[in-house]
């Protein structure tokens, strides 16, 4: 049996290499960003809007953005992981649905401590955020959504107990570890 020349070798290494920079690239790029020259400043796509921020009260359906977070419900845990295939922390399961509406939104449930605008439980909406500290600790340490306000209060989150997208009465160990209701939508 002959050997391939070793240039067929080489060729197939160039091309896999420029294969894997190209699904890099992509992967990289921020979700429906167009492709332009480096030297033009980048720009969104003309039929998509420019991306969202957290700091300021974001223009989000407040029942659509809880049908979203309830369509993950039973997505396992997964530490680190905002990838719905794989699971999810709590705040990579805020990142993804933030995501979805194309909002630049915080990784770290500890980096919403500043976010929104406080507000009283007795005054919270669904859609609102609620923040808790984690374990052991005086820092923000775990997030989820508001899902309903009538007593006792819910919310939906990514559990670290096994049990991962959740929904959760405000009690018991939730009430103990609890820091604060934000709003973030309108």
């Amino acid at each position: 049996m002959m050997k391939p020349p070793l240039t067929f070798f080489i060729v197939l290494l160039l091309f896999l290499s420029a294969c894997t920079a190209s699904k890099k690239t992509r992967q990289s790029a921020a979700p429906n960003a167009a492709v332009t020259d480096p030297s033009e400043p980048s720009r969104p796509m003309p039929d998509m809007p420019a991306a969202l921020s957290i700091d300021r009260p974001l223009p989000i359906d407040r029942k659509a953005f809880i049908a979203y977070a309830k369509s993950f419900l039973g997505t396992p845990y997964k530490y680190g992981s905002a990838d719905p295939d794989k699971g999810f922390d709590c705040s990579g399961f805020l990142y993804h649905i933030f995501q979805h509406y194309r909002v630049k939104s915080p990784r770290s449930s500890y980096n919403y401590e500043h976010a929104g605008r406080e507000i009283s439980p007795q005054k919270a909406l669904p859609g609102d955020l609620i923040l808790f500290r984690g374990e052991n600790s005086r820092r923000i340490g775990h997030i989820g959504i508001i899902t309903a306000t009538e007593a006792p209060l819910s919310f939906i989150h990514a559990a670290g107990t096994g049990s991962g997208v959740i929904i959760s009465t405000f009690s018991g160990y939730y009430k103990k570890q609890f820091v604060k209701i934000i709003r973030v939508l309108e």
